[in-house]
């Protein structure tokens, strides 16, 4: 609604998808969160870093289903055990890392790393 009414846009199509719940796909995205956020070179684009992480691996112990909190620069989706990252990072050694880390997660199918370079 908010993009209709900026000046100059005369058609908002609409592409958003809702992913099914699946457990698996919940569980293959917190692993990666995990991995990557708690690696030594990854961890610094955790807000509040590792602490922080670990803080909200706890959170979703006591909250099933919760999203992680924050403005994380590298976001994961997963679809029937698919990963994508998208975000930004600093260098091509961050993005490559993430990848690595994100295939480390078992029960992952693929991941397609749509990281940008130098956000």
């Amino acid at each position: 609604m908010a993009a209709k009414r900026a000046s100059g846009v005369d058609e908002v199509v609409n592409t958003i998808e809702v992913l099914p719940a699946s457990l698996n796909d919940d569980r293959i995205r917190w692993a990666t969160f995990y991995r990557i956020y708690t690696d030594d070179f990854l961890s610094r684009y955790a807000p509040g870093g590792e602490f922080e992480v670990l803080r909200e691996l706890e959170d979703e112990r006591r909250f099933p289903g919760m999203q992680p909190v924050g403005g994380y620069a590298i976001h994961i989706i997963v679809k029937n055990g698919r990963t994508m990252l998208l975000g930004g990072v600093g260098n091509a050694v961050d993005r490559q890392i993430a990848e690595v880390r994100a295939r480390e997660v078992n029960g992952v199918f693929g991941v397609e790393n749509s990281l940008i370079v130098g956000q």
